[in-house]
């Protein structure tokens, strides 16, 4: 518990600091170590006979989408694959590498959370497992940092809008759940064949799928990893 109370106050802090990131960005260097890529960076050896971590990752979170795209379009309420930890720090980093490249991502939140809200309603418990380790994740990488060097002006500007107006009800998942699960209006307008989680879910699926395409190296291209 003290860990999670740690994590989200550190987003909070963030979330406050993002707004004057342009100011940032100009007196302060890229972390040691970090390659900062703006462009798509293929695998070194995407045929290699190996096994690819990242490749690995994408597997999991395909099947995972897969899985959470029929319980979505349906009753939105079941219970998904579990994800290892390495395939939660993918999760995170693709998160980062959505926003570089496009701005907000919240499909990609709505669509962790979309996973929480299935299994809550399954077990009749209000609980986010997986959006708190996302988080987590995402937060001892240090990806909010990395962030400001890699937005545009324009971008990170409308990513410290996104972190201060909508961010905060992910961060609080397990109230936002709770609220969730609680109203049966808001479930009829998220689940279902026409509901808002199928397009969220659809779009996710439809991110990794690119990746996976053109065999995209996200670590790399966000400075996470040295190339």
């Amino acid at each position: 518990m003290n860990r999670w109370v740690s994590c989200i106050a550190v987003l909070v802090v963030c979330c406050a600091s993002t707004s004057t990131f342009a100011e940032d960005r100009s007196r302060v260097p890229p972390p040691s170590g970090v390659k900062v890529i703006s462009g798509d960076v293929a695998y070194s050896d995407p045929n290699a006979p190996t096994s690819n971590s990242q490749v690995d990752a994408l597997n999991a979170l395909e099947d995972w989408g897969a899985k959470l795209q029929t319980i979505v379009a349906s009753s939105g309420e079941g219970k998904v694959p579990d994800l290892d930890q390495h395939t939660v720090s993918y999760l995170s980093v693709l998160y980062l590498f959505c926003s570089a490249k496009r701005g907000p991502c919240p499909f990609i939140l709505e669509t962790v959370l979309d996973s929480d809200i299935a299994v809550a309603r399954a077990d009749k418990e209000a609980k986010c497992p997986l959006t708190k380790r996302f988080f987590k994740s995402y937060v001892s990488q240090s990806l909010d940092e990395r962030g400001k060097f890699l937005f545009s002006l324009s971008q990170g500007l409308e990513m410290a809008k996104f972190n201060t107006n909508e961010r905060p009800r992910f961060v609080a998942c397990t109230e936002t759940v709770s609220a969730i699960i609680a109203d049966k209006e808001v479930l009829s307008q998220r689940f279902g064949e026409k509901g808002s989680a199928v397009e969220s879910v659809a779009e996710f699926r439809a991110l990794l799928s690119e990746i996976k395409d053109q065999k995209l190296d996200i670590f790399v291209a966000t400075g996470v990893r040295a190339q």
